[in-house]
């Protein structure tokens, strides 16, 4: 039996979060974007490119060691050289159309280990892929190994993964005061009331594809997120007729999955913002 399960996407809003450690979040960068208007908005998360669509998600590790891939695939390693903090692997089968330029990839030689580690590629040939780092030359030698493809870093820099299908999150505050004893000349009274902190979260509500990737990120999130400390970016752009945009950190704090439809799953996530939001406006945009 198929549970049926209505919803209505927002229409002409787009929602994207980067996953990334804690520890790589600078508060004051997503500050610097909003006072520039949008200026920089591209550096802090470059829509251009995102991850959406089923896809598979894994990790491995914890701590320090804990990383995730998207879609990923093993390449086995034949050949290793490096000239001039340029390191070549040759492979056993053809990359292309599978590796791209400017993706991350985890190496792990066999025999040349100084050329392991989660590189980004430089180029992409038939035959294999090249990326810099820095070390001794080696004369190409045989080598096996293995190199795998889709490594996500969690460093805030990784593409944008596309929430699809959100029909609602809304942003709520909640200010935390204290009253100060003081003498207070324009009250005339002893007592004033003094904002210390707020807090603000969002009720992020919609219906994902199962074995879509943000499904799987979300999943992700809430398994890991407070044992290796993960966050993400968030970045809401519209309604149409606007170019509106709100950009934050922020931590999942909750997620329910609460009914099916076919493929479809419908989630109810709370997210905690982790320092201020802000808003962009643009209201010339057609």
């Amino acid at each position: 039996m198929t549970t049926s399960v209505a919803y209505t996407p927002i229409v002409d809003r787009q929602h994207y979060i980067v996953p990334m450690r804690m520890s790589s979040i600078v508060l004051e960068d997503a500050a610097i974007a909003a006072a520039n208007q949008g200026a920089l908005l591209s550096d802090w998360m470059d829509v251009s490119s995102v991850i959406s669509g089923v896809k598979a998600v894994t990790y491995s590790g914890s701590g320090s060691t804990f990383e995730v891939f998207i879609a990923p695939e093993t390449f086995t390693i034949t050949n290793v050289a490096r000239a001039t903090g340029v390191v070549t692997l040759t492979f056993s089968a053809n990359p292309t159309g599978k590796i791209a330029v400017g993706d991350f990839v985890k190496v792990a030689a066999t025999t040349n280990t100084s050329v392991n580690g989660t590189v980004e590629v430089k180029t992409v040939t038939s035959t294999g892929i090249t990326y810099d780092l820095a070390g001794s030359n080696i004369t190409a030698v045989a080598d096996t190994g293995s190199v795998t493809s889709g490594a996500y870093p969690l460093d805030g820099n990784s593409k944008p993964i596309m929430l699809n299908n959100i029909t609602g999150a809304p942003f709520s505050t909640s200010t935390n005061t204290e009253s100060v004893i003081t003498d207070d000349a324009a009250t005339l009274g002893n007592a004033v009331t003094v904002a210390l902190t707020d807090s603000r979260t969002a009720a992020v509500k919609g219906m994902t594809v199962h074995r879509g990737v943000d499904h799987k990120i979300m999943q992700l999130f809430d398994a890991f997120g407070t044992s290796e400390q993960l966050a993400f970016k968030y970045l809401r752009v519209g309604p149409g007729g606007t170019s509106e945009k709100l950009l934050c950190y922020a931590q999942l704090s909750s997620i329910s999955e609460d009914g099916d439809s076919g493929t479809l799953q419908k989630f109810n996530a709370t997210m905690t913002v982790l320092g201020r939001t802000y808003k962009i406006f643009d209201n010339t945009a057609a």
